[in-house]
C-alpha cells in the first residue's frame, strides 16, 4: 500500500493533521518497511507508528545490497546479518505492543546475545507479544536461549528453530494463552520438554521437527490439543498421547521402531505417515505373533481413526505382513493412503496367492471407501515392486465391498501404453460394483508450504498439495 502524496494547501499538511486514530489505521495496513519509511515523514507520523501495535516481519524488509567480494570474504552472510541491526533498532524505538515478530532470513552468527535480548524484550513491560516466529536455516545456527518466551502471558503463537531451552526455564513455563507451538532443530532435555507442555495448557497445535534431546515424548492431559506432528526424529523411542480428548490429527513420519501409545483420544480421525520397515516395528519382544506386537505397541484398536497413511515398500514380504496386521488395528478405517518407497536390492515377489492365505481384514471388507497408492519407482527392482503393488490392488478390489474410488499415482501415468497395461492387469473380480480406478501423475511439483492453518482446514491432510511426509 503506497502512502498518498502530501497535500499542502497554503502550507498546511492535511494528511498529517488527520485524527491520530486514522493515522494509526493507515500504519497498521502497511508492511514492515513501508511503516518504517512512513514514520520518518513527521513527528506526528512517528507518534502514530509508535502508538500502533508493531508488526515486524523480515520478509517485508528490502534485501540489503550485495557486498563486494573482499567484504563478503571477511564478513560471512553480511547482507542478512545487517537485518539483525534493523530488528534491534525497531524494538528499541517502539514501546509495544507487538502483534507479530517473524524472522526467517536474519542470520545471527556472532549475534546470539542480540537474539536473547529480543526474547527478553518481547516479554517485558507493555510488549505483550502475541506471535513470535524465529526460524533460520540450519547453516545459520545460533542456539539462542529462548526461556523468557515461555513466561509470556500474551503469547499465542511460538515457532522457533535452532534455539534452546534450559531445564529451569522450561520448569517456569506459564504461557497460558499459547495455542500454536512449532519447534525445529531445538535443543531441549526430556524433562524440560515435559515441563514446557505442562506449563502451556491452551496448546491446540504442536509441531516438532528435528528435536534434539528427548527420546521420549509424553503428551498427557492436553485437553485443548487438536493437531500433533513429529518429523525427522530418528532417536525417538517412545511416543505417548494420553487423556487428550480433542486431538483430530497425528501427523509426521513416525518410524514405529518406537513405542507408540495413544489412549483416550476419541476424536483422532487422521493418523500418518506410519513408516513400515524401520528397526523393530512394534514393541513387544517376547516372540508373540505380529498382530500381538501391533496391539501391544499401538494399544489397538483405534476405532475413531478414519484416515490412515502408511509409507512402505512393496518389495518385502516382511513389511507387507506388518502392514496387513497394522490395518487390523483400525477397525473402522475409511480412507487409506500408501506411499511406496524404494526397497532393498533383494526383493520378494508377492502374488495374489499370498493375500488369499490371510484372514479377511474387517476394515477393508466393511468400511474402506477410498484408497490412494503412490509409486515413484522406475528402475528394474522398481518393476517388481510395481507388480507387487498391483497384486495388492487386486486384493483390495476383490475384498473391499464398499470401495468407491482408488487413485493410483505413478511417475508412469503420463504414458498411455503403461496405463493400458495396468488396466488389463486389474481386470479382476471387484467386490464393490461402484469401485473406480483412476490413474494420476505424481504431485511432485509446486507443493504447498506446510502450515498449521492449511492442515486444519483440510478434511483429509494426506490428499492435498501439502507434502506431509516430506515436511
Amino acid at each position: 500500500m503506497a502512502l498518498p502524496p502530501r497535500c499542502d494547501v497554503g502550507g498546511e499538511d492535511f494528511i498529517s493533521n488527520l485524527p491520530f486514530e486514522l493515522l494509526s489505521a493507515i500504519i497498521s495496513r502497511l508492511d514492515t518497511a513501508e511503516a518504517a519509511r512512513t514514520a520518518v515523514l513527521s513527528p506526528r507520523w512517528r507518534d502514530a507508528w509508535r502508538g500502533t501495535p508493531l508488526r515486524l516481519d523480515d520478509l517485508e524488509l528490502p534485501a540489503a545490497p550485495r557486498p563486494s567480494i573482499a567484504r563478503a570474504a571477511s564478513v560471512s552472510g553480511a547482507p542478512w546479518a545487517a537485518r539483525a541491526d534493523t530488528v534491534s533498532l525497531a524494538l528499541a524505538s517502539h514501546p509495544g505492543p507487538v502483534t507479530r515478530f517473524r524472522l526467517a532470513r536474519t542470520t545471527l552468527r556472532a549475534r546470539v546475545p542480540a537474539a536473547e535480548a529480543w526474547f527478553r524484550s518481547l516479554t517485558a513491560g507493555d510488549r505483550r507479544a502475541r506471535e513470535v516466529s524465529h526460524i533460520c536455516p540450519p547453516e545459520w545456527c545460533h542456539r539462542a536461549l529462548a526461556d523468557p518466551l515461555l513466561t509470556s502471558a500474551t503469547l499465542e503463537t511460538l515457532a522457533l528453530g535452532e534455539c534452546r531451552f534450559s531445564d529451569a526455564g522450561a520448569a517456569a513455563a506459564s504461557a497460558s494463552r499459547l495455542t500454536d507451538l512449532s519447534l525445529s532443530r531445538t535443543h531441549i532435555s526430556e524433562a524440560a520438554l515435559q515441563s514446557l507442555l505442562s506449563g502451556c495448557p491452551a496448546l491446540r497445535n504442536v509441531i516438532f521437527r528435528h528435536i534434539q534431546g528427548p527420546r521420549r515424548i509424553r503428551i498427557t492431559s492436553c485437553r485443548s490439543l487438536v493437531l500433533f506432528g513429529v518429523w525427522h526424529y530418528k532417536h525417538l523411542e517412545e511416543l505417548t498421547v494420553e487423556d487428550a480428548l480433542r486431538p483430530e490429527c497425528l501427523l509426521g513420519d513416525v518410524h514405529l521402531g518406537a513405542s507408540v501409545t495413544i489412549i483416550g483420544a476419541p476424536k483422532l480421525t487422521a493418523f500418518g505417515y506410519l513408516v513400515v520397515g524401520f528397526r523393530n516395528f512394534f514393541h513387544g519382544i517376547d516372540k508373540p505373533s505380529v498382530e500381538e506386537k501391533v496391539n501391544k505397541g499401538l494399544r489397538a484398536p483405534f476405532n475413531s481413526v478414519k484416515i490412515l497413511a502408511i509409507s512402505m515398500t512393496f518389495s518385502s514380504k516382511k513389511d507387507m505382513a506388518t502392514a496387513m496386521n497394522l490395518l487390523k488395528c483400525f477397525s473402522f478405517l475409511e480412507t487409506l493412503h500408501i506411499q511406496g518407497k524404494p526397497g532393498e536390492r533383494q526383493v520378494d515377489t508377492i502374488d495374489f496367492g499370498y493375500y488369499q492365505k490371510n484372514e479377511p481384514i474387517g476394515c477393508i471388507v466393511n468400511h474402506l471407501k477410498t484408497v490412494r497408492l503412490e509409486s515413484k519407482v522406475k528402475n528394474l527392482i522398481g518393476e517388481v515392486e510395481e507388480q507387487n503393488m498391483f497384486e495388492f490392488v487386486c486384493f483390495l478390489l476383490a475384498n473391499a465391498q464398499v470401495l468407491q474410488i482408488m487413485k493410483i499415482q505413478s511417475a508412469m501415468s503420463n504414458t498411455p501404453a503403461w496405463i493400458t497395461e495396468q488396466q488389463n492387469l486389474i481386470q479382476c473380480h471387484r467386490a464393490s460394483v461402484e469401485a473406480k480406478v483412476v490413474f494420476e501423475g505424481l504431485k511432485v511439483v509446486h507443493r504447498k508450504r506446510f502450515s498449521i492453518e492449511a492442515v486444519n482446514a483440510l478434511p483429509d491432510p494426506f490428499d492435498s498439495d501439502i507434502d506431509i511426509m516430506g515436511y
